[in-house]
């Protein structure tokens, strides 16, 4: 390898690890929370809290990651934000309630925040444009950490130490990557940065926070609640005043001219279709699990774990497919591919083996990192130098706002589908007649008194309605999921098919 490539792998690595630290933390911290719900004594309102304060804060640093990294330079913000996620994890070590852990979880927001956008804006200064696909697909091997380790290790932390050891794993890892950073990244930052957009960064805030606190807020509070309502309506408002106040500003925190680059556009919105996705695998399947077949959280976590490893194998394909032949065609087959594992679940049920799971999975895997390397090449691609930091956070935060509002509409999906699945199938005749008199000595056999065989019997009967109601929602939310990843086709086919140039 030349200096040029030894560098360029180091920066890799940096990237690598602080995205991988990230995601890890966001998966063991979900793990942790009724252990620390106990030990702050908080209820499970109050707990969230130490989630949503996390996600509220490394959504709202975000829109001026393009800025200061042009401020700053982007690798002194990258050292910053791990000084801040370190910062923050140590924090949340050593709190004391439920107050100082969500403090600490602000100030490890912070950081998280700007991590990954930062990251990918390294990547796309650090490697030119013919070898970003490939550098992007290893980069996205640090992904899956969380997702596959994150369940396990968490609940080993929690059971050998105690939840304030999830938080620690952070501190050593933090340090170590603070200390490469300060000696591989480039910390140049540009002669002349744009002054900073105050308008607009508080209208893009305002959306932000209104959109983010009403999707999480709305399953409880219930969606026709005026105080949800009136959020839904604050949010439309905020993004309006958002697209006036920055559609022609010249140095907008949101670039909304972004938009009008057609590769630009398009990889946005196959990003946020990819989300949906995404996200609906990540909230969907646990619950299947564990509500559905009663599987313990460590046996869900291990059947789990083979999805995200076969995502970190395709992430390196997808880039090299991607730097080879443009991004459009390995990001339809992706779509293919991601809806057909959702479709291989049209016939779950409580007896579906393991192997019946795992293998759409590993699927879906696949047919996720081919949409999602190409997608985020093609982009980054498709914008100047001096706007490689905003289209990174813009993607970045598309897919989060995506997965947001994925877990909203599938909850109620799910809620909605049960009541009207147990509508229909309630009406059978095992629940309008009485019981045969094979199932009343049955009854009478496991000690039921004659007088109560009815009444046992049709509890039962209502029981395995309920199930089987459950089921069968479960099993129309996956083909609906399969079918919303078909919309990634028609941008996808819009994107440019070209091989990137050679820099």
């Amino acid at each position: 390898m030349t200096p040029t490539e030894i560098q360029r792998a180091f920066v890799l690595i940096v990237v690598m690890a602080g995205g991988a630290m990230a995601l890890l933390d966001i998966a063991v911290v979900n793990v942790a929370l009724p252990s620390i719900m106990v030990a702050v004594g908080a209820n499970v309102v109050e707990v969230r809290w130490v989630v949503t304060a996390f996600m509220l804060c490394s959504a709202l640093v975000m829109p001026i990651t393009g800025w200061m990294g042009r401020r700053i330079g982007y690798g002194n913000l990258y050292i910053v934000s791990l000084a801040f996620f370190t910062a923050g994890s140590a924090l949340c070590v050593v709190s004391w309630d439920l107050n100082s852990l969500v403090l600490a979880r602000i100030v490890q927001g912070i950081g998280a925040g700007t991590l990954q956008a930062t990251g990918m804006a390294l990547l796309t200064h650090t490697f030119p444009a013919h070898l970003r696909g490939r550098a992007i697909g290893i980069w996205g091997i640090s992904l899956t950490i969380g997702p596959a380790l994150g369940p396990a290790t968490g609940g080993w932390l929690i059971e050998e130490y105690s939840w304030r050891a999830v938080f620690m794993l952070n501190v050593p890892i933090g340090i170590a990557a603070i200390l490469f950073s300060l000696a591989v990244l480039d910390r140049g930052r540009d002669a002349d940065p744009p002054k900073f957009d105050w308008l607009g960064y508080l209208a893009i805030v305002a959306f932000m926070s209104s959109l983010l606190l009403t999707l999480d807020q709305g399953n409880e509070l219930g969606w026709k609640s005026d105080i949800i309502r009136f959020g839904l309506f604050f949010t439309v408002l905020s993004l309006v005043v958002t697209v006036l106040v920055e559609w022609k500003y010249a140095d907008a925190l949101v670039p909304l001219r972004l938009f009008r680059i057609r590769d630009f556009t398009m990889s946005m919105l196959v990003s946020l279709i990819r989300s949906a996705g995404m996200f609906a695998s990540f909230f969907l399947q646990p619950l299947f699990l564990q509500q559905v077949q009663r599987r313990d959280p460590i046996n869900t976590g291990l059947i789990l774990m083979p999805a995200a490893l076969s995502f970190g194998v395709g992430m390196p394909i997808a880039g090299w497919l991607t730097d080879r032949f443009g991004g459009r065609w390995p990001t339809v087959v992706g779509a293919m591919l991601a809806a057909i594992s959702y479709w291989l679940y049209f016939d779950l049920d409580y007896r579906t083996d393991a192997f019946g799971i795992i293998f759409p999975q590993m699927i879906r895997g696949i047919g996720m990192a081919l949409i999602m390397s190409p997608a985020m090449t093609v982009g980054l691609n498709a914008v100047s130098y001096e706007d490689v930091g905003h289209a990174s956070w813009m993607l970045n935060i598309g897919q989060r706002f995506g997965g947001s509002m994925t877990v909203a509409v599938l909850a109620n999906l799910l809620h909605v589908g049960s009541m009207v699945e147990q509508d229909r199938l309630g009406t059978i005749s095992a629940l309008q007649n009485s019981p045969s008199p094979t199932l009343e000595q049955l009854a009478i056999g496991l000690g039921h008194a004659p007088q109560a065989i009815d009444t046992v019997m049709r509890s039962v009967y209502q029981w395995d309605v309920s199930q089987a109601a459950t089921i069968i929602s479960y099993e129309n939310v996956f083909v609906g999921v399969g079918l919303t990843l078909l919309l990634v086709i028609p941008p996808a086919l819009f994107m440019s098919s070209r091989r990137p140039a050679r820099d």
